[in-house]
């Protein structure tokens, strides 16, 4: 039962590596990947998953600071904007 697992995650795997490499040459057609807006919202969501990572650890051991949620809230309206900055940009 397991190598069926397995196989089907390996099968995932691929099928999601050839949809980013359609994906990235679309970018690169359309110029967003020399886009400064498109770097600062990768770099972003960095931060959001660090930080929601991190509040889950802080979780654990005690309550959770009010400045952390607010931070993460900050930073999704922050990528929301930067979403629709993007989508202004470069329309598909």
């Amino acid at each position: 039962m397991f190598w069926i697992v397995a196989i089907a995650f390996l099968g995932f795997c691929w099928w999601r590596v050839t949809r980013a490499r359609e994906r990235s040459a679309e970018l690169a057609a359309a110029g967003i990947l020399r886009s400064p807006l498109y770097w600062l919202s990768n770099a972003l969501v960095g931060v959001l998953l660090a930080l929601v990572l991190y509040i889950a650890h802080v979780h654990n051991h005690s309550p959770v600071p009010a400045f952390l949620w607010l931070a993460a809230i900050a930073v999704m309206v922050c990528l929301l904007a930067l979403r629709r900055a993007l989508r202004w940009r470069y329309p598909t």
